[in-house]
């Protein structure tokens, strides 16, 4: 994102404007969770009028790749509409505005980073621990506070370690492949709400169950991979601190997420989670500042900064198209499921074509229910099915060029998508089979279905 100091005169016109429709897309967001009147696609037509504005903010390579993802989704909508599919207009527009609301709540979050901001810049500040240690604590810490706060853990800890703006391999792979991971079991995020909805009458207590030494042998596996001689055997990774003091915003936030969670549990995690920063911003400036400086603040920074979000905003709006695109495309090709049971060898089959789909580009959020449609006659086990479904999310996502976590590691830290998909498929092989052998044990150790 642009410096808080840049000039005014560097915002294209209409920029202003665009920054408080993005706050107002925060709002849309948690509206739609809180009032049934509300529909979710308002946020999606708030985020595309602030974003025609900040198009010639984005890069000459950005424009291409929008330009592109756009066209693919216009053609498989059209394609789906010619083969009787109904064009999913309201999928285009949604499936990504909690996205791009909490990225816009959490970019507040810059204002109350004391230690995060100072600690790079400042000599007497603590300097931060070295070695395999200092990695293990930054994989555990990430992978638990997103498990909880999703995404943002990610993004707090990248901004804290990126160097000179940019993220190294080691770094990309510690806080965004360690989040991902949190799929294998964190109820708070979409993967396990996806992963229960389409395997109907899966027990949450049990997915679980099944997941957390999933999620173990991954952080185990990835913290190996980091400590190869390749990364000087991790001596000079520098951790993110773990300390309360350092961590006292996603501790705030995991809190309030996990209030609001048992207060309204069928409230999706993203806009509360961009609600939350931004009142927690506002606290903490009211706290520390003052009523009138908070206020000053909030207004400034709200222009100065919020229009940095053009590629992030473009980049998941286009990815938005793209899906709905291929979802209306593909759901209209009637294919009938290859095998008559759903043991451990067919869930490993169901991760397989999962996997490699969003390896090729296709979102989990799309292949998942469309395989749950697939095998509904076969009435499979739902715990097996889910899990399936759960590590397909966990494995494919790292290495899937549209996911949330490859497009913000694109957008907000200027790795190209290719680069991180490549930088995660030593670890996603390696743990595709740990998976596979997790599927088959399962489907030994559960109930005959």
């Amino acid at each position: 994102m642009p410096d808080a100091a840049r000039p005014r005169s560097a915002h294209p016109p209409g920029a202003t404007l665009s920054a408080w429709l993005l706050v107002a897309v925060i709002g849309c967001s948690l509206a739609a969770q809180a009032l049934p009147a509300v529909p979710e696609w308002i946020a999606g037509v708030v985020a595309w009028v602030a974003a025609v504005p900040l198009w010639a903010r984005l890069s000459r390579r950005q424009r291409v790749m929008v330009a592109i993802m756009l066209a693919l989704g216009a053609l498989g909508l059209a394609a789906g509409a010619f083969l009787g599919e109904p064009a999913r207009a309201a999928m285009a527009l949604t499936l990504n505005t909690p996205i791009i609301a909490m990225l816009a709540g959490v970019a507040f979050l810059h204002l109350v980073s004391v230690r995060g901001s100072t600690s790079a810049t400042d000599p007497a500040a603590t300097p931060p621990r070295r070695g395999r240690l200092a990695l293990a604590q930054t994989l555990v810490g990430v992978h638990l506070f997103g498990a909880v706060i999703n995404l943002t853990a990610a993004l707090i800890a990248g901004d804290r370690l990126r160097r000179g703006g940019a993220l190294p391999e080691q770094q990309a792979l510690a806080v965004g492949t360690a989040f991902s991971v949190s799929a294998f079991w964190s109820p708070f995020l979409g993967a396990m709400a996806v992963s229960l909805t389409v395997a109907k009458g899966a027990s949450l207590v049990t997915l679980v169950a099944m997941g957390l030494p999933l999620a173990a042998t991954g952080l185990l596996l990835l913290w190996m991979h980091l400590s190869r001689a390749r990364f000087g055997y991790g001596r000079d990774f520098e951790g993110y601190p773990l300390d309360l003091g350092a961590l006292w915003v996603p501790v705030a936030l995991a809190l309030g997420v996990f209030l609001v969670h048992e207060w309204q549990p069928q409230w999706s995690v993203l806009p509360v989670i961009a609600s939350l920063a931004l009142l927690i911003t506002m606290a903490g400036l009211l706290v520390r500042d003052g009523a009138a400086p908070a206020r000053d603040r909030l207004v400034a920074f709200v222009p100065a900064r919020l229009p940095g979000m053009a590629g992030e905003l473009w980049v998941f709006l286009a990815a938005a198209v793209l899906a709905a695109g291929l979802s209306s495309m593909l759901a209209a090709l009637e294919i009938g499921a290859p095998f008559d049971r759903f043991g451990g060898f067919e869930a490993s089959l169901v991760l397989l074509l999962c996997t490699v789909t969003a390896w090729l580009g296709l979102h989990t959020v799309v292949s998942i229910p469309l395989v749950g449609v697939w095998l509904a006659p076969l009435a499979p086990d739902p715990n097996l099915l889910a899990c399936a479904f759960l590590c397909a999310w966990a494995i494919g996502l790292p290495a899937c060029a549209t996911s949330g976590t490859v497009l913000t590691m694109q957008a907000r830290y200027g790795i190209p998508a290719a680069t991180y998909v490549r930088w995660n498929l030593p670890f996603m092989a390696v743990m595709l089979v740990a998976c596979i052998v997790a599927l088959n044990v399962y489907a030994r150790l559960l109930p005959a279905g």
